[in-house]
C-alpha cells in the first residue's frame, strides 16, 4: 500500500509540475542526457537499443519463463500480465489528458536516435509498464536478480530521454505509474496467497522465501476451527 501510495503522489507531483509549466530543469536535463559527445553515443547509442520494446519484450518473457520454471507454477504470468495492463491503461489515459507534445515536436535540435515515437509524451509508458512489471515480479525472484530488474526499468527510463522521445518530468511521472501499478498488484497478490485454496501451487514458491510472520493470518472470510485438546 505504501509503495502504491508514493507512486501517486509521484506522478500527482508531476502531473502538477506540467500543469503549471514544466520546470527549466526539465529541459536542461532532457539536453545533458539527449545531448552527448558523439564518442559516448557511440557506446551509449548501441546499449539503448537493449530497452526498446523489442529489447523489453525480450527481457519479460526470458524472466517469466525463468520464474515459472523455477515457482512450477503459472501465478507469475498472471501477476506480470496484470501490473503491465494496469500500467499501460493509466498512461495512455494520462497521455490523453495531458496531450504533451515530444521533445522532437517542439525543439529544432533534439537528437532523435530512433524512429518519431507514437503519442503524446506525458507520461512515458515504457517506463510505467516496465517498473510495474519489475515490482510485481520481485516475490518470485532472489534479491540480486529483483534489484536488477529495478535497475533495468530505470535504464529504460533513461534510455526515453537519451533516445529523445521524453523529458524527464516524463519519465518520473512513468515510473510513478509504474509503482502504482505494481504496489497495487502486489497488494493483490499477498491478499490472494492469504486465502486457502486460492493460489495453490503460488503460494509456497512465493512465501517460501518470506520470514514467517508473528500472529494470526487473515482467514478471509472463513472462521478458525479450535485445535483439538
Amino acid at each position: 500500500m505504501l509503495l502504491a501510495g508514493l507512486g501517486a503522489a509521484l506522478f500527482g507531483v508531476s502531473a502538477l509540475l506540467l500543469k503549471a509549466r514544466a520546470p527549466g530543469w526539465d529541459v536542461s536535463l532532457f539536453r545533458i542526457l539527449n545531448e552527448v559527445p558523439s564518442a559516448a553515443a557511440s557506446v551509449l547509442t548501441p546499449l539503448s537499443h537493449l530497452f526498446l520494446p523489442v529489447g523489453i519484450i525480450t527481457v519479460v518473457v526470458l524472466t517469466v519463463v525463468y520464474v515459472v520454471a523455477r515457482n512450477r507454477s503459472v501465478l507469475p504470468v498472471a501477476t506480470v500480465a496484470a501490473a503491465a495492463g494496469l500500467a499501460w491503461v493509466l498512461a495512455h489515459v494520462a497521455k490523453a489528458v495531458a496531450d504533451r507534445p515530444r521533445p522532437y515536436e517542439v525543439m529544432a535540435d533534439v537528437v532523435l536516435r530512433q524512429q518519431p515515437a507514437h503519442g503524446t509524451s506525458f507520461p512515458s509508458s515504457h517506463t510505467a509498464v516496465t517498473l510495474a512489471v519489475a515490482i510485481a515480479i520481485v516475490p518470485f525472484l532472489a534479491r540480486p536478480l529483483a534489484a536488477a530488474g529495478i535497475a533495468y526499468a530505470v535504464l529504460v527510463g533513461w534510455s526515453r530521454v537519451y533516445l529523445g522521445v521524453h523529458y524527464p518530468l516524463d519519465v518520473l511521472a512513468g515510473a510513478g505509474i509504474g509503482m502504482a501499478a505494481g504496489g497495487v498488484i502486489l497488494l493483490a497478490l499477498g491478499t490472494l496467497l492469504r486465502c486457502p485454496g486460492r493460489a495453490a501451487n503460488g503460494h509456497d514458491a512465493v512465501t517460501e522465501a518470506r520470514a514467517p510472520r508473528a500472529g494470526p493470518e487473515p482467514h478471509c472470510g472463513s472462521k478458525q476451527r479450535p485445535e483439538p485438546r
